[in-house]
C-alpha cells in the first residue's frame, strides 16, 4: 500500500511528507525527482533515508523520533527496582522497529536488564508470542512500532488481566496500555515537519536544511495510578509531582 500511494505521490505532488519509516522508505524508494520531508522516523540513516544527520545532498530530509531508551530504563529502575526481564514487541518488518531492539538489547545489558524479543508480523502472531512468554515477562516496554501501535488496545487486555506493568514510549500509546510512558508529543512533531515543508515551498532545496531529532523539550510524561495499582506498582511520589498528564481511576 505504501508503494501503490508512493507512487500516486510520483505523478501528482509537488513535495512528499512521510509519517514513519515504511512511508518514507517506500516514498524515497518511488520518488526522487521531488523533495521528501521525513517525519517521526527513529533511525533515518539506518533506514536508507539519508547518509548522515545533519545536511545531506539528496531529495530527502527531515525530523527524527528517536526515542530516550535509557531514560525509559532507568525511569524503570527507579520505579521497579526488582523487575528484570522486559519485553519489547516489535515487527520484524519494521526496520525502525528492529533498530530500538538492538539498541535497547545493549542499553539493557549495560544496566541489568534482560530483553525478552516478542515478534510477531501480525496482531495474532503478537498475542501467540506474548502468550507463550507470559511467565518470564516482568515489565512490557512499549515501542513505538506500527503494528504494536496499531493493536495495543487488544494487548493491553492481555497484560491488564494478568497484571504486568506497561511502559510506553509515547504518551498516545501509554495512553491506552501504559501505567507509564514517557514521550515526544506528536502534535509537536507535527509543527516541526510542517516548519520544514515551509522553508522548501520557499524556495529552499532539501540540501539546505539538516535532518535532526526533536527537540527533548517535547517530552511529555504520563501516569495511569489504576493501571499502576491493578500490577502492584508504587509510583514514587516524585514521579507523579512531575507527570504532564495524570490519571487516577
Amino acid at each position: 500500500n505504501a508503494l501503490a500511494i508512493a507512487k500516486k505521490f510520483k505523478n501528482d505532488a509537488d513535495f512528499v511528507v512521510a509519517i514513519s519509516t515504511p512511508s518514507a522508505q517506500a516514498a524515497k524508494n518511488e520518488i526522487d525527482d521531488k523533495p521528501i520531508v521525513f517525519s517521526a522516523v527513529s533511525d533515518p540513516v539506518g533506514a536508507g533515508l539519508i547518509e548522515n544527520w545533519g545536511k545531506n545532498t539528496s531529495n530527502v530530509v527531515g525530523i527524527s523520533d528517536m526515542l530516550p531508551i535509557e531514560t525509559h530504563f532507568k525511569l524503570m529502575k527507579v520505579i521497579m527496582p526488582t523487575k528484570k526481564n522486559i519485553a519489547i514487541l516489535y515487527n520484524p518488518g519494521e526496520a525502525n522497529s528492529k533498530f530500538i531492539l538492538d539498541r535497547s538489547k545493549n542499553i539493557g545489558n549495560k544496566i541489568g536488564l534482560n530483553i525478552i524479543e516478542v515478534a510477531g508480523s501480525n496482531v495474532n502472531e503478537l498475542i501467540t508470542s506474548v502468550n507463550s512468554n507470559i511467565d518470564m515477562i516482568d515489565v512490557v516496554y512499549l515501542i513505538t512500532d506500527n503494528l504494536v501501535s496499531s493493536s495495543v488496545e487488544i494487548l493491553s487486555k492481555i497484560f491488564y488481566d494478568n497484571k504486568i506493568p506497561v511502559v510506553a514510549s509515547d504518551v498516545e500509546i501509554a495512553k491506552k496500555a501504559a501505567f507509564i510512558g514517557f514521550g515526544f508529543d506528536y502534535h509537536s512533531m507535527g509543527w516541526a515537519t510542517g516548519k520544514i515543508l515551509i522553508r522548501l515551498i520557499n524556495g529552499e532545496s532539501t540540501s539546505d536544511i539538516e535532518s535532526q531529532i526533536i527537540d527533548p523539550i517535547y517530552l511529555n510524561l504520563y501516569v495511569n495510578l489504576k493501571r499502576a495499582e491493578n500490577a502492584g506498582i508504587v509510583v514514587p511520589k516524585n514521579i507523579i509531582n512531575k507527570a504532564d498528564i495524570l490519571i487516577k481511576e
